[in-house]
């Protein structure tokens, strides 16, 4: 049983950083989705000195970032710079029921990143709510790539130097089943305009398990199949060419 999920989205942002109100914005933006999916909104805290200085503030309130969050993200000169920055909240809890979420908003050639991590957290072991995490995702920073993967997948992926398919994927590219016929479930993700900009490939649909020899050898099925049509970039070219 997956245990530990790691999802990760690459996308660019521009050429001049967000205020720490947007980006703190967009993290909320994020909390009211996951909220959609029972993890409550109270439950985000700001990363502070001291785990008890963190749980004194939530993240967020009701209507927005909360103004102790904003105030303690100020405070933090590492934010101030004008090319990079990093924010993120956690859930107060380590190991099992643990959340931690980032945006590291980036001007520079290397992409913009979303991070979030989670420990055995029920609703996220649910592949419909992670299809519909990553429909909100494309729709608010259009990526040029997603990964959900277990922490273990990175070392039983086929290339190294290359995205692996792990539980899900998402490419901007158009990508039916015939393509890859070892995906239980193949989306296409369409703009606003109607028109296919990118698809979701689930390996499977039940919790992924790098214990279990079938996800494996599908994820890696999928992996290769991508690659021999030119359907999988490697991590430089993502940086290079989108």
């Amino acid at each position: 049983m997956t245990k530990i999920l790691d999802i990760s989205a690459n996308f660019r942002t521009g050429t001049t950083l967000p205020s720490i109100e947007e980006q703190y914005a967009d993290l909320w933006d994020i909390a009211k989705f996951l909220n959609t999916l029972g993890i409550a909104i109270a439950d985000w805290f700001p990363p502070a000195d001291t785990e008890a200085n963190s749980l004194l503030n939530p993240s967020f309130t009701e209507t927005g970032p909360s103004p102790a969050a904003i105030a303690m993200a100020k405070a933090d000169k590492d934010n101030l710079a004008h090319d990079l920055r990093t924010l993120g909240v956690w859930n107060g809890k380590e190991d099992e029921g643990g959340m931690v979420y980032t945006t590291t908003y980036n001007t520079g050639p290397i992409p913009s990143f979303l991070g979030f991590n989670a420990e055995d957290v029920n609703p996220l072991l649910d592949y419909r709510n992670l299809i519909d995490l990553l429909q909100f995702v494309v729709r608010k920073w259009n990526p040029m790539l997603i990964q959900v993967t277990p922490d273990e997948y990175d070392s039983l992926s086929v290339f190294k130097d290359r995205p692996g398919a792990g539980w899900m994927l998402y490419l901007p590219f158009i990508i039916s089943s015939q393509q890859i016929p070892e995906a239980s479930e193949v989306i296409k993700i369409m703009d606003e305009k109607g028109k296919q900009q990118g698809t979701i490939i689930v390996t499977v649909t039940e919790a992924f398990d790098t214990k279990n020899l079938d996800h494996i050898q599908r994820a890696n099925a999928i992996e290769t199949r991508l690659v021999d049509q030119d359907l999988l970039p490697t991590m430089s070219e993502f940086v290079s060419k989108f």
